[in-house]
C-alpha cells in the first residue's frame, strides 16, 4: 500500500498501481493524510512524495532530488528532507493538498522527434527543472562593469535577488508560443555544398546578443560525428565542428565576411565552409545591455538617461530632440599577412544613433544570399532543446542523448563581462513584459524616436512584441 501510495520506481502514480481496488487506496490515503494533519507529529522523511509544487505549479520532485544528489553531494534522504516543503501531501510543511494525477507519469527529460516538439513547455518553472536550476537559490543581477569593481574593491559580496518568475502568459505575450529560426530553407544547400567533414558553423552578431550562449549550447549538444573521425583538422581546431566565432570575427558587420581573418579562430579556416549562426536580440532589451556593458560602442550616454537616442537636459551641447550619434569600433578588414591598413587594426564606423546599429547590422545580414541562420536570443531560454536541435541538424550534427543547458553566465564573470546574467536572472528579466516596456525607454522622447524609426520588417520577422 505505501508502494501504492508514493511513486513506485518506475514513476508510476498511486491510483494506477495494479491489483489494489481504488476503494482500498482510497481508504488508506486518508488514514495517510490523517496522520500528517496531527500537528503534533513533526514531518519526517516519510512525508516525501513524489510530485511537488513551486509557485502554484506542479512538477516531479523525484527529478529535483537527482540534481541535488549530482550537484550538491548530498545523499538521497538529505536531498529529500530539505524538499519535503515542497510536497503536496496533506500536512506537508508547505501546508499543500494532494490533488488529482494525471493518468500520464511525467516522465524524466528526452530529446523529442521533431513531432513532438510542440510538447516541450514555456513554462518558466519547468524550463528550471529541466536546465536544474534552483529558484529558490535567488539570482545575481545584472551589473554594469564599473558597479561590480567597485565592490570587488570594496569588499562587498553583491546580494542575490528573490526569482519572480513570469507567468507563461507573460513571456508568450513578447515572444509568442514558437521559436524564429530565419535561414532553414538554406540548409540543405549548405549540406550539399560542403562535406561533412569540413562542415564548421558558430555565432555571429551584435554586442550583448548572446553570441558565446549558443556557442556553448551547441559545444554541450551538438558533434560532427563524421569530422571528428575523419581528423581533418589541426589540432584544437573545432573537431566536433562548432567554432568559437565566425572566422571573419563574430560582431563585425556581414561585409567582412571573405575579406577579413579573424585574429582568434579566423586563420586557416575556409570561409565559405562556415555557417554563421546570427544572434539577435529584442532591440528594447538589447539596448538596455548596451547601457551596462557597452563594449565597442561609443556614444554619449549616461546613467540617467540610456540609451539616450535623442539629446534631452542630461545633454549639455546639444540641441533637444538632437540624434545622438554612435561610432562603433570594429576591426579593420584584411587577410592573413596582409599588412594592416591601421596599425591598431580598428575601424571606426558611424551610425544615426544606437537604434540604427541594431536596424543596419541586421537588415544587412537579412540581405545575405548565402546559408546562414539567424535565431533570436529569447529562444534559447525559451525553446533551447527544439532550436539547437534544428540548428544542428541543419549543419548536418548528430544531438547528444541528453541535453545539456548554460547554467552560469555564457560570457564569464571577468574583464568586460563582468556583471552579466545567469540563466535563473536571464529567465527573469527577458520574460517581464513590465520592465521591457516601462523600464528601458523611460524618456519620452527616447520612446516616440523607438516607436517611429524601429524596422517594421525585422520586428515583424522576428515576432517582437511592438511598442
Amino acid at each position: 500500500l505505501n508502494a501504492a501510495y508514493e511513486y513506485n520506481n518506475k514513476d508510476t502514480y498511486y491510483n494506477d498501481v495494479d491489483g489494489i481496488s481504488s476503494e482500498t487506496i482510497a481508504k488508506y490515503t486518508q488514514q495517510q493524510q490523517d496522520h500528517h494533519n496531527d500537528k503534533n507529529s513533526p514531518p519526517t522523511i516519510k512525508d516525501f512524495c513524489g510530485t511537488c509544487r513551486f509557485r502554484n505549479q506542479d512538477f516531479n520532485c523525484n527529478h529535483r532530488i537527482e540534481w541535488v544528489m549530482k550537484n550538491k553531494g548530498k545523499t538521497k534522504n538529505q536531498a529529500k528532507l530539505d524538499n519535503l516543503k515542497y510536497c503536496l501531501k496533506k500536512g506537508s510543511p508547505n501546508g499543500g493538498i494532494a490533488r488529482k494525477r494525471s493518468n500520464e507519469p511525467q516522465a524524466p527529460f528526452k530529446l523529442l522527434d521533431k513531432s513532438d516538439w510542440d510538447k516541450y513547455t514555456m513554462e518558466p518553472l519547468q524550463i528550471l527543472l529541466r536546465a536544474g536550476v534552483d529558484p529558490n537559490e535567488g539570482f545575481t543581477p545584472s551589473m554594469r562593469v564599473k558597479e561590480v569593481r567597485q565592490a570587488i574593491r570594496a569588499s562587498i559580496e553583491i546580494e542575490k535577488q528573490q526569482a519572480q518568475l513570469p507567468s507563461l502568459t507573460e513571456i508568450q505575450s513578447l515572444y509568442g508560443t514558437k521559436p524564429y529560426i530565419l535561414g532553414l530553407e538554406r540548409c540543405e544547400a549548405y549540406r550539399d555544398a560542403v562535406d561533412p567533414e569540413f562542415r564548421l558553423m558558430g555565432p555571429a552578431g551584435l554586442f550583448n546578443s548572446a553570441t558565446n550562449l549558443v556557442a556553448n549550447l551547441l559545444k554541450l549538444n551538438c558533434i560532427n560525428n563524421v569530422r571528428l573521425k575523419a581528423k581533418k583538422y589541426r589540432p584544437g581546431e573545432a573537431p566536433t565542428g562548432v567554432k568559437i566565432q565566425a572566422p571573419w570575427g563574430k560582431h563585425n558587420p556581414v561585409s567582412w565576411r571573405l575579406h577579413h581573418e579573424a585574429k582568434v579562430g579566423g586563420a586557416g579556416t575556409k570561409q565559405e565552409d562556415f555557417l554563421p549562426i546570427v544572434m539577435i536580440k529584442d532591440p528594447l532589451t538589447w539596448m538596455a545591455s548596451m547601457c551596462r556593458h557597452s563594449y565597442e560602442a561609443r556614444w554619449r550616454h549616461y546613467s540617467e538617461h540610456c540609451p539616450n537616442l535623442v539629446a534631452n537636459k542630461f545633454d549639455k551641447g546639444k540641441e533637444l530632440g538632437e540624434i545622438i550619434p554612435v561610432f562603433v569600433k570594429f576591426a579593420t578588414k584584411h587577410f592573413g599577412d596582409d599588412p594592416l591598413p591601421d596599425p591598431k587594426n580598428r575601424t571606426f564606423v558611424q551610425y544615426d544613433s544606437l537604434l540604427e546599429v541594431w536596424n543596419r547590422w541586421y537588415m544587412e545580414w537579412m540581405a545575405a544570399d548565402f546559408p546562414r541562420l539567424m535565431v533570436r536570443f529569447e529562444d534559447l531560454l525559451f525553446h533551447a532543446e527544439v532550436v539547437i536541435t534544428q540548428i544542428c541538424d541543419c549543419a548536418g550534427g548528430k544531438m547528444r542523448p541528453r541535453f545539456r543547458y548554460v547554467e552560469d553566465s555564457a560570457k564569464g564573470e571577468k574583464g568586460p563581462h563582468a556583471g552579466s546574467a545567469g540563466f535563473l536572472a536571464s529567465l527573469v528579466n527577458y520574460g517581464n513584459s513590465t520592465k521591457r516596456m516601462r523600464d528601458i525607454l523611460t524618456d519620452e522622447a527616447d520612446y516616440e524616436f523607438a516607436k517611429e524609426n524601429l524596422d517594421e520588417k525585422l520586428m515583424k520577422d522576428f515576432g517582437y512584441a511592438p511598442l
